[in-house]
């Protein structure tokens, strides 16, 4: 009888162990999704540069919040960069490129990018899909008849190299400070940080304005490179509006001047003393 009492005291034990255990291992929470305020772009915006190298008229490049798409369940901005050389840089050095993003509406980080760049006798694809519930993303790239895949962990949320530029829009901006963010280019994860350099006045096509010089800590490919450096002008009203572009690479230098800018939908308040892009016209 003591041994069946035994028996049963350590059976009654090792149920408890395991409703203990259950009750102390919880199920894991649901995502929630950050909300990251946005008031400075929407769908409908459209900027248009031109592009010289140096003093020499290059060509030409275009900024457009194109639509708003669904990845995943998720509202997302489809964003395009595309740049393209014109007729007289095309016999020596021939563009075209296309980014595309798409950037989640709520939380504004990169859920998707592609890229399709041809410069001189380079050319490149590459799509990248970024899952921020699981923290990891997919890049895939083709060259030359190949596809290599590569599947890697992330940050939670991530910036691609055309809506690391939207989300910075979206940022607080002072003098003396800066902006981190995590960003993703090809295989490859880091803290990028933008440096909040001066407030200046800039002059362009487009007109005159009172800006805050930018200058990214320069990483990966496309608007981002590895060697060299990078400065933006944006508009120091509420729109944030990037009016010049100033890259010095190892290959040479290009300026990117606003000659247009077409709001998106809705109204964004200026900021006191600022020179306003809203008195531009399409």
């Amino acid at each position: 009888m003591a041994e069946r009492g035994a028996a049963f005291l350590a059976a009654l034990l090792l149920l408890g162990a395991g409703a203990a255990a259950a009750e102390e291992t919880p199920a894991p929470p649901a995502f929630v999704w950050r909300q990251k305020p946005n008031t400075v772009f929407t769908v409908g915006e459209s900027i248009v540069y031109a592009i010289k190298y140096g003093i020499v008229p290059a060509g030409t490049a275009r900024l457009d919040v194109r639509a708003e798409e669904t990845i995943k369940g998720r509202p997302a901005f489809r964003i395009e960069c595309v740049a393209r050389s014109n007729a007289a840089m095309d016999a020596v050095f021939k563009v075209r490129d296309r980014n595309e993003s798409w950037m989640d509406r709520e939380s504004l980080c990169s859920l998707r990018f592609r890229q399709d760049m041809r410069e001189g006798l380079f050319k490149r694809k590459v799509e990248t899909v970024y899952d921020p519930v699981t923290g990891r993303f997919l890049y895939r790239k083709w060259r030359k008849g190949k596809e290599f895949v590569y599947d890697g962990p992330s940050p939670t949320y991530i910036q691609d190299v055309l809506s690391s530029l939207y989300y910075i829009r979206t940022c607080e901006l002072k003098v003396g400070e800066s902006v981190l963010l995590d960003a993703n280019s090809g295989s490859n994860n880091w803290t990028l940080r933008v440096n909040v350099i001066a407030r200046e006045t800039v002059e362009v096509p487009a007109g005159r304005f009172v800006c805050l010089k930018l200058e990214p800590v320069l990483a990966g490919d496309g608007l981002f490179r590895s060697k060299g450096r990078l400065e933006v002008w944006v508009t120091e009203d509420a729109r944030r509006v990037p009016v010049l572009l100033r890259s010095r690479v190892t290959v040479g230098a290009f300026d990117a001047e606003m000659t247009e800018y077409t709001p998106g939908g809705g109204e964004v308040p200026t900021v006191a003393g600022a020179t306003s892009v809203q008195t531009l016209r399409p």
